[in-house]
């Protein structure tokens, strides 16, 4: 059984079952004992559902939506560029969108999942906002400015935080980042 807080209320979300031999002999399965002798097996069933997925959900997602602990989570780290209006060359997107690139790379060769949302029909807001709503875990805010000073913006989903991250060693610092907010989204779904 799962326990969610805000209802009061569990929801099984795996079982087992003992089904005796009835299987066995509707499907004449059988198998040679000790003594030689032809048994029916005593057959046990275990399974856990989606229903699990479901506690999840309940547990950690807001008003805002999905919140994903970063080892379920498809995606755990989005780059979103910032800092660009109007005015903004092509030549520093492209600087942001060649080093978001980068950085997706060096965090991929990590292990981490990650994706830069590059996407130029979209505003800034809109790619926030889409991603939040999807339950990423990190939000990886990076443009001009963070460039220039050798850092990232770090959104944190679960918490509403915002961190300076250092481009220096930034790999170490995301998954650090990464496990420090699992382990406290697992100690708050414990209290």
């Amino acid at each position: 059984e799962a326990f969610i807080p805000t209802v009061g209320r569990s929801v099984q979300g795996a079982t087992s079952h003992c089904l005796g031999q009835n299987f066995g002999k509707m499907f004449d399965i059988t198998f040679e004992d000790r003594n030689k002798q032809s048994q029916h097996p005593v057959q046990n069933s275990w399974g856990m559902t989606t229903r699990t997925i479901g506690v999840m959900i309940m547990v950690h997602s807001d008003d805002k939506g999905l919140v994903l602990p970063p080892r379920v989570a498809p995606t755990q780290a989005v780059f979103v560029p910032v800092g660009w209006n109007k005015n903004t060359t092509q030549e520093v997107k492209d600087k942001t969108i060649a080093k978001s690139e980068e950085l997706v790379a060096v965090l991929a060769a990590a292990g981490v999942r990650s994706k830069a949302d590059v996407r130029d029909n979209v505003t800034t807001g809109n790619k926030c906002n889409h991603w939040e709503l999807r339950g990423t875990p990190i939000r990886i805010e990076i443009g001009p400015k963070e460039l220039e000073e050798g850092k990232a913006v770090v959104a944190i989903r679960y918490t509403g935080e915002r961190v300076d991250v250092p481009l220096d060693n930034f790999a170490a610092n995301i998954k650090d980042l990464l496990e420090n907010i699992h382990s406290g989204m697992l100690n708050k779904a414990k209290e």
